[in-house]
């Protein structure tokens, strides 16, 4: 017995000195405790088999049977757990079973034999009765594999003319691939163990053994013994326990009829319902599995081929697509093979070899004679070794076929690219000839060829230097320039950029101004989404570095020179932000989805006309609620006067915002806020007068100011003909505060003054009754109701009401608003 191997024997016996009981019999192989237990925890210690077992079985009848051979590896290596029915144990008692342990250290060592030939080997131990067990001694000699389940076994039993089982095996192999995958376990109900193992021989004579080595199995459990999450791939179990399998397994009985599906059709289906799809493993096996003969060779050459790569992780067609290709007689599967190698080929085959060839050529194939061919495979296959090889090969075309390297636009990309990743040797062979050939086409022709390797990811010397040194000093030469498309000079200006110079010194004027022309300024939403580096970005950075070296041009540059100055020095954005009325889509365009600074947007809050941008600044500044200041300026520029009322921020936010108005309008020029700011914020004051909330001080300046007071009484005075506020409160309140400033001998503020102005032409629209009802409010809200000052009140209303020439009529305003 060699180190590689560790052997156990447990069972229920009396041992000399110890209390008897299920218990480790043996160990050999020198066994850790860790191994120890990771095998106990394996063992199954209730066998109950389907018929009765006789009393005193012959050796015959013994031999003949049922046994349990279960496998699945282990943190250790590869476990095997043999369990023999063993009759009654010293005490008498019946259904003690003896199971021997086998851990394999080393399985991957070869030669390798797939797990399922251990079924039946004379190896493993099956004493019955008592006094066997007790007599039982591990073998002290290398495990052997049985001759039950062989290439040949399995081959006669699937052809079986007897009992047609392809069916079922297609369906088998299609539930097992899955389950590799990590879908469900697949549960096989079978008329004994021996059929079981013959069924598992199959599926993994049809893979490699290193697929093989990852398929866990058990030729007996019942019903009970099964579960979703017990760690094994495929569980025999009889056929009568069928119908009591819990949920969450794929079932399938070999006395039952599957309905077989098409690949990237219908399903298979079980007689149980369960629907299995379709692989290209299956598809395969249909074609070889027609004669006995072709079958045995396929078998082999599956093991030819797995010993050409390294069989670790095969996927489990892949040998089976390897037999097809090579055998014309197996044409009707070929389209299927192929898709299979492509997809599932393992890197470095071995030199030489067939399997190497083969990979060779059907890749080959795969992709075509021209540039056209190679594009539509890098589209049309999976990830896997045939789309690494559809990748290489599109490049190497692309950069030497004159028709690709002319067409329209930037030359297109694959789905996968080569950052971080070896160039291929194929296209690495390639780009030395390309880039000669296109310096002979002219520096234009160059470009495109570097432009694509680059944006491909390729890393290779050659493309700097002939970028360098055959495309940049030609830029000097107008013809040059002309012939290089707008998409280039995208190309060319991320280059020019991407070695820190974000200054653009190394880019000469004129240079400049030709790879600006071909960069229109992205709208900020666009701006926003852009990358580092892609054509969006760059457009705005040529743009920005343009504007900013020679001033802006066409609109939009003061923006990008400003998201510029963000990108490249963003200690410098804030104050230059802050420091100037800017358009807000300028400003927008240079912050991006990114929040404001503090204060970086109020200067153009307070200094920008209305707008729909500005209105969008006003809303982002508010969303973002860096600053309280910022934040008290965009409401101005953002809340209608209505929405102001409605919502209630008249009362909830503007006794607290009104310090804030007057300490920016302190802190400003009077040239510095723009007159539509002016009539928005002196809207919010009238209604802060008529609704007892403070207003900003800074406001009575703003009155008489470009007419910005009647544009204030404007807006405000639909919110007295709609309804939202009541025209007798408007006139009542005006009229105290005017009789206020009489009996206390001040003048009213200019805001105040604005609101008798707004009462004036509210009170154009009243009645008599109205008059009166505005009286009555007077003496409410005074206190006041003596007979002396409700006739002063009286006579202040009919004054007012006597200019009602003066001002047109509410029916007449509402006549006028409707055109």
């Amino acid at each position: 017995m060699t180190s590689r191997y560790g052997q156990l024997a447990y069972t229920s016996f009396d041992a000399v000195g110890n209390v008897g009981g299920w218990q480790v019999k043996e160990t050999c192989g020198d066994l850790t405790p860790e191994e120890t237990q990771a095998l106990i925890a394996g063992v199954r210690t209730v066998f109950r088999p389907v018929g009765q077992i006789p009393d005193f079985p012959t050796p015959e009848q013994l031999e003949q049977g049922p046994r349990r051979l279960a496998y699945r590896h282990l943190a250790e290596g590869a476990g095997y757990w043999h369990t023999f029915p063993a009759g009654s144990d010293s005490m008498g008692r019946p259904g003690n079973v003896f199971a021997h342990v086998l851990l394999d250290r080393a399985p991957d060592t070869h030669p390798r034999c797939r797990a399922i030939e251990r079924w039946r080997s004379a190896h493993w131990l099956q004493p019955y009765g008592a006094a066997a067990v007790a007599r039982a001694v591990l073998p002290g000699v290398l495990p052997e594999v049985g001759g039950a389940v062989t290439k040949d076994s399995v081959v006669a039993f699937a052809l079986d003319t007897a009992t047609w089982r392809l069916a079922t095996l297609f369906a088998l192999l299609d539930a097992v691939a899955a389950a590799l995958a990590g879908g469900p376990p697949v549960v096989l109900g079978v008329q004994s163990p021996d059929a079981a193992a013959q069924w598992i021989g199959l599926v993994s004579f049809l893979m490699s053994p290193g697929t093989a080595a990852g398929l866990s199995f058990s030729t007996f459990d019942r019903a009970e013994q099964v579960a979703p999450h017990n760690g094994q791939v495929l569980s025999a179990v009889p056929v009568g326990d069928v119908a009591a399998i819990e949920p969450g397994m794929v079932v399938i009985s070999e006395s039952e009829t599957v309905s077989l599906g098409e690949l990237g059709g219908d399903p298979h289906r079980t007689a149980g319902g369960h629907r299995i799809e379709v692989t290209r493993w299956s598809v395969m096996a249909q074609v070889v599995l027609l004669d006995a003969a072709s079958a045995r060779r396929v078998l082999d050459d599956i093991d030819t081929f797995s010993t050409q790569v390294r069989d670790d992780g095969l996927h489990p067609a892949w040998p089976m697509a390897m037999a097809v290709a090579r055998h014309p007689e197996f044409a009707d599967a070929q389209a299927e093979a192929y898709e299979v190698i492509a997809a599932h080929s393992p890197p470095g085959a071995l030199v030489g070899s067939e399997a190497a060839h083969t990979i060779a050529d059907v890749l080959s194939a795969m992709v075509g004679a021209t540039t056209g061919d190679a594009w539509r495979a890098v589209h049309e296959l999976p990830d896997g070794a045939g789309a690494a090889f559809a990748d290489a090969t599109y490049f190497a075309r692309a950069i030497a076929d004159d028709a690709w390297l002319t067409q329209d636009g930037p030359i297109p990309l694959g789905p996968r690219m080569f950052h971080g990743k070896p160039t291929p040797s194929a296209l690495r062979k390639a780009i030395g000839p390309a880039i000669e050939d296109s310096r002979t086409h002219g520096p234009d022709r160059l470009l495109r060829v570097v432009d694509l390797l680059l944006r491909a990811g390729v890393a290779d010397d050659r493309l700097v230097t002939a970028l360098t040194e055959g495309v940049l000093p030609a830029l000097a030469d107008p013809g040059v320039r002309a012939r290089i498309g707008a998409a280039d000079r995208l190309s060319l200006a991320v280059w020019l950029l991407r070695d820190g110079d974000t200054g653009g010194n190394a880019i000469a004027d004129d240079v400049l101004d030709w790879l600006a022309e071909a960069a229109a300024v992205p709208e900020p939403a666009e701006l926003a989404e852009a990358q580092p580096w892609d054509p969006v970005w760059i457009r705005a950075a040529l743009r920005g570095l343009r504007s900013r070296r020679h001033g802006p041009q066409l609109a939009g540059d003061l923006g990008a020179q400003l998201w510029w100055l963000r990108i490249t020095e963003p200690e410098h954005f804030a104050a230059a932000a802050a420091a100037s009325v800017w358009s807000p889509s300028d400003l927008l365009l240079a912050i991006g989805a990114e929040p404001l600074p503090r204060m970086a947007a109020l200067r153009t809050l307070v200094g920008a006309a209305d707008s729909v941008a500005l209105r969008r600044l006003a809303g982002k500044v508010i969303e973002d609620n860096g600053d309280n200041v910022a934040v008290a300026c965009a409401a101005v520029r953002h809340v209608e006067p209505q929405e102001w009322l409605h919502k209630g921020y008249l009362h909830t936010h503007q006794s607290s915002y009104v310090p804030l108005w007057d300490h920016v309008l302190a802190g400003l020029e009077p040239a510095s806020v723009h007159p539509d700011f002016s009539v928005r914020l002196l809207a919010f004051a009238l209604l802060g007068v008529l609704t007892g909330q403070p207003y900003p001080q800074a406001c009575n300046d703003l009155v008489t100011e470009n007419g910005c007071g009647a544009q204030a009484v404007a807006r405000v005075l639909p919110l007295v003909d709609g309804g939202r506020l009541a025209p007798v409160t408007v006139v009542a309140i005006s009229l105290l505060r005017s009789a206020a400033a009489e009996s206390g001998a001040y003048v009213l503020d200019p805001v105040d003054e604005l609101a008798g102005t707004l009462a004036t032409q509210v009170a154009a629209t009243m009645g008599g009754t109205d008059a009166e009802s505005v009286v009555g409010l007077m003496a409410q809200l005074s206190g006041d109701a003596s007979e002396g000052t409700m006739r002063g009140y009286r006579k202040m209303v009919n004054r007012l009401l006597t200019r009602r020439g003066e001002h047109p009529s509410l029916a007449e305003r509402l006549r006028g608003s409707r055109g």
